[in-house]
């Protein structure tokens, strides 16, 4: 949503490219804002900014706003093919992101991986990276075609919600998928368990 507003303001008073490249500074300004309330940046951060540059820069030198309006699929497509190839490998990333989200404590997370190790689970991460590469690869197709049928304007309005909406539905599937077998195999400890605390 937001770099369609900013694309839309920019643009009214600026050519194209200028207008594509101040909406793509949102990374940008994400990590300005975590620096300020005193955050460590995130690599997905750190990797979008750089990703951002280099589109802009090559959009600036080159006099087209493809670079730009293209990157979106070229990060999905990445995402979507490391996603796919981490399950083919057996270390699927979305154990990894898991992991990473579980907990704090480095103790919790090192019974979790533990845990996970079992070939039960592992087949569930595989089978989740192989779906989140398969829908990443879908959203990569489905920007690359926006970049070269619609209006630069229109890549900016639709890009961001259409995208948000597509990861919600990956979301609710996973976490669908997940209780499924973790209601099969509880002792996985996929999910938080509630327990009665009254007496």
């Amino acid at each position: 949503m937001l770099p369609g507003l900013i694309y839309l303001l920019v643009s009214s008073h600026a050519p194209v490219l200028v207008a594509l490249a101040a909406a793509s500074s949102v990374p940008l300004l994400d990590m300005a804002v975590r620096l300020v309330r005193g955050k460590r940046p995130t690599w997905a951060g750190i990797v979008f900014i750089g990703a951002a540059g280099i589109s802009v820069a090559l959009a600036m030198v080159l006099h087209s706003p493809m670079f730009i309006l293209v990157k979106s699929a070229v990060m999905s497509g990445i995402l979507g093919l490391a996603f796919a190839v981490s399950a083919v490998i057996r270390r699927p990333l979305t154990r990894t992101l898991a992991l990473r989200l579980s907990s704090d404590h480095p103790e919790g997370r090192r019974r979790l991986a533990e845990r996970w190790r079992h070939p039960r689970a592992l087949a569930v991460f595989c089978t989740l990276s192989v779906a989140w590469g398969a829908l990443l690869m879908a959203m990569a197709g489905q920007q690359a075609a926006l970049a070269v049928t619609v209006s630069p304007g229109t890549v900016m309005a639709v890009d961001g919600p259409s995208h948000a909406v597509l990861t919600m539905v990956g979301i609710a599937w996973s976490v669908l998928y997940v209780r499924r077998i973790q209601r099969r195999h509880p002792d996985l400890g996929l999910l938080p368990v509630r327990t009665n605390t009254s007496p």
